[in-house]
């Protein structure tokens, strides 16, 4: 199965990508399923080196969401998901979609170290070039 990417792949001298993937209705409708390398990333590991259990994140607008980590094992690797009680509550927030993004990052010089989690839209391409937007909380 191939990997899924972000198109365009999102670069930044920046930040740190912890994870980043395009949303299919699995994610949207029961659980968040997460690459598997996202296991491997210092911010979701506690200080003793262990997964943290729920995975703080702010979105653009300064409001913090946490997110609980939970690991599916099978016989080849761990898949990590974010819990549906955790992730819908953003997911309905920003309106998202199938085919929309989420990114999960560091800014490089916040001292806190703390994870940013974005929604992100393809919008018009130009010059044949689809290009992502953050997506701005639905209004109600």
């Amino acid at each position: 199965m191939a990997k899924t990417k972000l198109d365009p792949e999102i670069k930044s001298n920046s930040i740190d990508i912890l994870c980043g993937k395009s949303l299919k209705k699995t994610d949207l409708e029961h659980q968040f399923i997460a690459p598997s390398d996202f296991l491997k990333k210092s911010a979701v590991l506690d200080e003793s080196g262990e997964l943290k259990e729920k995975i703080p994140s702010f979105d653009r607008d300064g409001k913090k969401w946490t997110f609980r980590l939970s690991i599916r094992k099978n016989e080849k690797y761990s898949k990590p998901t974010l819990t549906p009680a955790s992730c819908r509550p953003f997911v309905k927030h920003f309106g998202l979609r199938d085919g929309d993004a989420v990114i999960f990052y560091i800014t490089r010089n916040d001292g806190a170290g703390n994870i940013q989690i974005r929604g992100l839209r393809k919008d018009l391409a130009i010059f044949g070039k689809l290009i992502w937007t953050e997506v701005k909380r639905v209004e109600n």
